[in-house]
C-alpha cells in the first residue's frame, strides 16, 4: 500500500478518524520523519535544519523522503496600511528588512508568505518496518509533485 503526503494537516474533528476507529496510528509523513531524524548519518548531513516537501510512505516495505537542505529563503509581506487598504511588500532575503519597511510605510503586517529556493535535495530511502535508513542519495532535483515545503528547524524536532 503506498501513500503520498505533502504538508498536509491530517488532524480532524472526528476522533475516530484520528486515530483510524481506536487504533493509535501516525500519518506515514511523521513516522518517516522520526525513522531518519534519528539515523546519525541523517543528522550529520542536515545539522538540524532541512525542508522536507514530500515523499511516499509504504508501510510493509520501502519508503522514500525527499528534503532539501541549504537553500535560501525568500520572503513576501502583507501590510495593512492605516487606510485599510492593503499591499504587499517584497520579496526580499531578509524578513527584517520587510518588517522596516512596513514600519516605514506606517503599515502593520497581516501574514508573510516565506519560500526556500536554492540548496541541495536528497533522497532517503528507508526500509520500513525494520525503521531504518538504508541510504541517502543526492539527486539533482525534487520531484515536481512534491509540491509546497514544510520547513524543519533545529527547535521542532526536539534536538
Amino acid at each position: 500500500m503506498l501513500f503520498f503526503f505533502y504538508e498536509v494537516d491530517n488532524r480532524s474533528d472526528n476522533p475516530s478518524v484520528n486515530n483510524c476507529g481506536g487504533i493509535n496510528r501516525q500519518p506515514g509523513s511523521e513516522i518517516l520523519r522520526k525513522i531518519y531524524v534519528n539515523d546519525s548519518n541523517f543528522q550529520n548531513l542536515t545539522k538540524g535544519n532541512y525542508s522536507g516537501p514530500g515523499g511516499i510512505f509504504n508501510e510493509t516495505g520501502e519508503s522514500v523522503a525527499y528534503i532539501r537542505i541549504n537553500g535560501s529563503y525568500i520572503h513576501e509581506a502583507t501590510i495593512e496600511m492605516k487606510n485599510g487598504t492593503l499591499k504587499t511588500i517584497g520579496p526580499d532575503d531578509s524578513l527584517e528588512d520587510l518588517y522596516r519597511e512596513a514600519d516605514s510605510l506606517n503599515g502593520s503586517v497581516i501574514s508573510v508568505n516565506s519560500q526556500i529556493t536554492g540548496g541541495e535535495f536528497y533522497i532517503i530511502t528507508i526500509d520500513t518496518p525494520n525503521e531504518t535508513v538504508k541510504s541517502i542519495e543526492k539527486v539533482d532535483k525534487l520531484p515536481e509533485w512534491t509540491g509546497t515545503e514544510e520547513v524543519v528547524s533545529e527547535e521542532l524536532i526536539g534536538k
